[in-house]
């Protein structure tokens, strides 16, 4: 019975320091890392919404793909868009894209927030410019070439380009119907 209980006390032992020290790494790095996604989301807001020169609260949505909503402001406090952060299902897990969509419905800007777990070197290209540039100035009805519309396929990556395309509608179709004038807000 000895045999048995030792064993399973040091285990046990092992087990709470581990346990803790996670919790203290945990509880050290927390703070950090709020700050880097901070950091990041503000640093995507402004580069999809160019004009902006402030930013209001971020709405949580969580409606379908929109994860939330945040309004831009110029130097008049005048509404001039919206930072809308969509996640989406690409080839692999969740794409995290933000979009910037004008008071006008135009799309302004995109920023791929993270595309890792796409495939390197076909879907993870959604990151480059050459890309995700493709979308700036679209107002509705967005598509991939391969189906007959005007963004150009990543090359042996339709999914997860028709995944991006995709959430470019859902973003304009969010600020119309619910930001601008005729929409439910």
């Amino acid at each position: 019975m000895s045999n048995i209980i030792k064993p399973a006390v040091v285990l046990l032992i092992f087990s709470v320091v581990a346990a803790g020290l996670l919790g203290y790494v945990n509880q050290i790095t927390a703070e950090p890392i709020a700050a880097r996604e901070l950091e990041a989301t503000q640093s995507s807001m402004k580069a999809v919404l160019p004009n902006a020169d402030s930013f209001g609260e971020t709405i949580e949505v969580n409606e379908g793909d929109v994860s939330s909503v945040t309004p831009a402001f110029d130097a008049n406090k005048n509404e001039i868009g919206y930072a809308v952060a969509i996640t989406t299902k690409g080839f692999s897990a969740g794409l995290k894209l933000m979009y910037g969509v004008d008071s006008n419905g135009v799309i302004t800007g995109l920023s791929i927030v993270d595309c890792s777990n796409e495939t390197p070197g076909l879907g993870a290209n959604a990151a480059n410019e050459s890309f995700y540039s493709l979308f700036t100035g679209k107002t509705s009805g967005v598509a991939v070439d391969k189906d007959g519309g005007e963004i150009e396929s990543i090359t042996g990556a339709t999914i997860t380009s028709r995944a991006v395309a995709n959430a470019a509608n859902t973003a304009i179709d969010y600020v119309k119907e619910n930001y601008l004038i005729g929409g439910v807000n």
